[in-house]
């Protein structure tokens, strides 16, 4: 595919990715834009500070954050892992060939980058935030403790993303070769599926991050693209 659309702050103001999003009608649900502004408006209003919001990332949001923030540091939150486990049929797959994005679930811990957000643009960062994440109804904003990785005391109220098990999009535990086939060949408007696990990978370690599972999986991923393309099966 060529011509990838960008999924940057200026795509998501002006209105591409809704777009891209509305262009394929029965896809996904989309959430209206009143019943967004309104959430936001409602986080905002009852989020545990009134001078900051913390975001907690742990996905895309590590390398292309697109909001605001007067600083960051890495953290840890509990109860929660990264995994993909939900369908796109429009940003790294496609109808012919659904890809899978990352959500959290239930059940263990997670590293991430915790960014902040200062009072003074509490409604601009959150609003675009909602855009990107709360473009569908895949996810649940939740509210959550993170410790911070070089000062264990230091505990912090984030805001993240959690997946909402009971959207159509879910998918939940898969066996292990349909896992690494989807995420090896699938490919969207925004780019391959893979890239975005390629990325991922690349970040974490970066940051001094383990993540055994999505090592493992990159490893396997690549592999598989590796003897698809020896017969040109990609």
């Amino acid at each position: 595919m060529e011509n990838k659309e960008k999924l940057n702050r200026e795509s998501l103001l002006n209105g591409d990715i809704h777009a891209l999003a509305a262009s394929r009608p029965g896809v996904i649900q989309l959430m209206p834009d009143d019943e967004r502004n309104q959430m936001v408006a409602e986080l905002i209003a009852n989020a545990p500070s009134k001078t900051e919001i913390w975001v907690f990332a742990y996905g895309s949001l590590i390398w292309n954050p697109a909001i605001e923030f007067d600083s960051k540091c890495r953290c840890t939150i509990q109860g929660y892992h990264r995994s993909f486990c939900f369908w796109t049929m429009f940003g790294r797959g496609s109808e012919e060939q659904p890809g899978l994005m990352m959500g959290l679930e239930p059940g263990g811990d997670c590293d991430g980058i915790a960014y902040r957000i200062g009072a003074d643009a509490l409604e601009s960062e959150i609003d675009i935030l909602f855009r990107r994440e709360m473009l569908s109804y895949v996810y649940k904003p939740t509210w959550i403790k993170a410790q911070a990785s070089d000062d264990p005391d230091n505990v912090i109220d984030v805001l993240t993303f959690v997946v909402n098990e009971e959207n159509d999009r879910f998918c939940g535990e898969m066996d292990e070769q349909t896992l690494i086939r989807t995420i090896a060949i699938a490919e969207g408007a925004i780019g391959r599926n893979c890239d975005y696990l390629y990325q991922l990978v690349d970040h974490l370690d970066e940051l001094g991050f383990e993540d055994p599972t999505m090592t493992l999986l990159e490893k396997k991923v690549r592999q598989y693209r590796s003897e698809r393309s020896s017969t040109d099966q990609l």
